[in-house]
């Protein structure tokens, strides 16, 4: 009898320790930060420990705007007049699985134009005539940074605007 009730206490003893460690809160040793560089891109970094064992996904997410460059048929170039959105996005694994819980977050993302040509009128040309080529960053106004483990959201989504706005 005796016997039994150790095997109990010690099986209780490793439930509980084990759920301890699989509901351990995530500390950040540094960050999360989010830094705008300039018009181009965001950058995502931190390291985090008390992921266990289990993947964890950070995707960041940025909003802004681009401009085209109005050409005409003839080859003729005036600048877009008109800001047109566009977004990026990038997921990076933070490699805790490898490295007892720890991960490390360093992510840039940079806007994705909607389409290398556009039509006039979304760029803003003169007329029907023109198209809107060569897309060009005119600024990131916004990030979202979200990360997941094992479905479910274990931070975020935490929203940044950018401060040179």
């Amino acid at each position: 009898m005796r016997r039994i009730a150790t095997s109990i206490s010690a099986a209780l003893t490793v439930l509980a320790f084990t759920s301890a460690v699989a509901f351990a809160a995530v500390t950040w040793k540094a960050g999360p930060s989010v830094t705008f560089n300039g018009t181009s891109s965001v950058t995502a970094t931190g390291e985090a420990s008390g992921l266990g064992n289990q993947p964890a996904i950070a995707t960041l997410e940025v909003e802004g705007t681009v401009t085209y460059t109005c050409r005409n048929k003839g080859g003729g170039e005036a600048p877009g007049q008109n800001p047109v959105p566009a977004t990026g996005t990038g997921t990076q694994d933070l490699g805790n699985s490898d490295h007892n819980g720890r991960g490390v977050l360093s992510i840039t993302v940079t806007l994705d134009p909607p389409a290398p040509v556009v039509s006039g009128k979304v760029a803003g040309c003169p007329n029907g005539n023109w198209q809107g080529v060569n897309p060009v960053s005119s600024g990131i106004t916004a990030a979202t940074l979200t990360i997941e483990q094992g479905g479910k959201v274990i931070y975020g989504p935490a929203e940044f605007d950018n401060p040179n706005n």
